[in-house]
């Protein structure tokens, strides 16, 4: 498992590395960029998101959305002898560790919707590198992505995604699993339809960047 976590970071790098020459950082030129929207809608990864930041507990897979000025929601898939189960929270304080309990909602996941979700979060995951321009805001909402299974853990997050790029397609499939949740778990196809869809949008992304197409 390690070898090929390693051979698909290394993948990962190398398929970056083709994208344009590289060149030293230069501050002055990376903080003219930082402010233009060119510089936030280039950005096609998440970044980092250490410890401090957040931290999920152990989900095999979680989510959570941090508004600047409003309460925070998001999810959690656990697995167990009885299948997975996704736990969807809101009123929480993720950067303290501190979870809500007074609006949570617990409901069974077939395996393939987990499975699902997790080739998505994980492969997204795998891609996470810090970005040249800085991408945040005090308006607006952090996004955070979480993995601990088949021997991984690892957190990113990105800032108020709205190039259609792949941020933006990872809240907009985390937002399908938060209906899911709300809804009791009412209609599975309509999920797996939509998870299917940014997989392969995801993946194709990948594919196409890492031939110099993207």
């Amino acid at each position: 498992m390690f070898g090929r976590v390693a051979l698909l970071l290394a993948f990962s790098a190398s398929a970056a590395a083709q994208l344009s020459p590289w060149t030293p950082y230069d501050v002055t030129l990376e903080r003219q960029r930082e402010v233009t929207a060119g510089a936030h809608g280039s950005v096609d990864h998440l970044v980092p998101a250490d410890r401090g930041q957040i931290d999920l507990g152990d989900c095999a897979v979680a989510y959570a959305a941090e508004p600047s000025f409003a309460p925070s929601e998001g999810w959690c898939l656990t697995g167990g002898k009885d299948g997975y189960h996704l736990k969807f929270w809101k009123d929480a304080a993720p950067q303290q560790n501190k979870h809500s309990e007074a609006t949570k909602t617990v409901v069974l996941v077939d395996k393939q919707l987990a499975d699902l979700v997790q080739e998505i979060w994980i492969n997204a995951l795998l891609d996470t590198h810090y970005p040249r321009a800085y991408a945040g805001g005090l308006d607006g909402t952090t996004y955070y992505f979480q993995v601990r299974s088949q021997d991984l853990d690892l957190r990113g997050q990105t800032w108020s995604p709205s190039a259609d790029r792949p941020p933006a397609w990872l809240v907009s499939a985390a937002s399908e699993v938060m209906g899911y949740a709300r809804s009791q778990g009412s209609d599975p196809e309509k999920l797996r339809t939509a998870l299917a869809k940014c997989k392969e949008r995801l993946f194709s992304y990948y594919r196409k960047r890492s031939s110099g197409g993207a």
